[in-house]
């Protein structure tokens, strides 16, 4: 019953080593993702940016303006979707320019993105 005991223990210990690495790349693994998807964002805004589009005009070509569709349940303000969209890009590119900033430069390097 003693060698029992002292496997268990063993396999405990084991379990518990193995909890806390698979915290540990579950973080990581969350932090990927969100530096992925603000580096996503920031392409977009630069495609965006390249094509010389203006919000509205992304919002029209985003929305499928061209293109017949139903009539909106309830009537939108295409100035209120331009500022969302312009908010949205906003945010994506501020978090997009942190993320990079933090990552990428040593102390005392200054980025003029």
């Amino acid at each position: 019953m003693n060698a029992n005991l002292k496997k268990l223990e063993k396999l405990q210990a084991e379990y518990a080593k193995n909890d806390k690495k698979m915290a540990a790349l579950m973080e990581r693994q969350q932090e990927i993702e969100k530096q992925c998807t603000a580096l996503e964002n920031l392409e977009i805004v630069g495609m965006v940016r390249g094509l010389g589009m203006s919000f509205e005009e992304l919002a029209e070509l985003i929305n499928g303006e061209d293109k017949p569709k139903a009539a909106p349940a309830v009537e939108e303000n295409p100035a209120d979707t331009a500022a969302e969209l312009n908010n949205e890009v906003a945010a994506a590119y501020a978090v997009a320019t942190e993320d990079y900033a933090t990552e990428n430069l040593s102390d005392g390097e200054v980025w003029n993105g």
